[in-house]
């Protein structure tokens, strides 16, 4: 029992490390490699094709100490891969607080996808992110008070994110 036990410990403490640095191929073949510096205090990436190395140092961090996971999907529905660092909420942990970065393959650099200025959405931050690629929609979901929200998001073909209800 008790190396079973240690077995699963090992087994977790690989997984959450394996967390820390990502790598990842576009369509394009561009090889991406995401590393973490000073425990999510930021982000160096390394790009193949050009050997640039790109620097993000305004990542959201929990102030309790709750752990930072990377995910890559589409989220622009561009056909590349973007990432996106998140986080469980630092009050009752009841959602999960998504920062994303969107891949632009001219410049081969990523940039942080921001809620647009102009629009009046539920949730001031993406939150419960959820993907939709058959309407190519974003929903962002959160907890106001007793009751939760949820906003849908849609690119337009400019590329600019817009928010179609809430």
């Amino acid at each position: 029992m008790r190396v079973f036990y240690l077995s699963l410990v090992t087994f977790f403490s690989l997984h959450c490390y394996s967390q820390k640095n990502i790598e990842f191929s576009q369509k394009d073949k561009t090889q991406l490699k995401i590393k973490v510096r000073n425990d999510f205090e930021k982000l160096e990436i390394t790009n193949s094709k050009n050997k640039q190395t790109q620097i993000i140092d305004h990542l959201g961090t929990s102030i309790t100490g709750k752990e930072t996971h990377f995910v890559t999907e589409d989220y622009n529905f561009d056909g590349y891969k973007d990432f996106a660092a998140y986080r469980t909420d630092d009050g009752m942990g009841v959602y999960t607080i998504y920062q994303i970065f969107i891949y632009n393959p001219v410049n081969r650099l990523f940039s942080e996808l921001k809620i647009p200025a102009n629009s009046s959405p539920e949730c001031d931050e993406f939150c419960d992110v959820q993907i939709n690629k058959k309407t190519k929609t974003l929903q962002s979901s959160c907890r106001g008070g007793a009751r939760w929200h949820t906003d849908s998001w849609k690119f337009d073909k400019n590329k600019n994110l817009i928010l179609l209800k809430k």
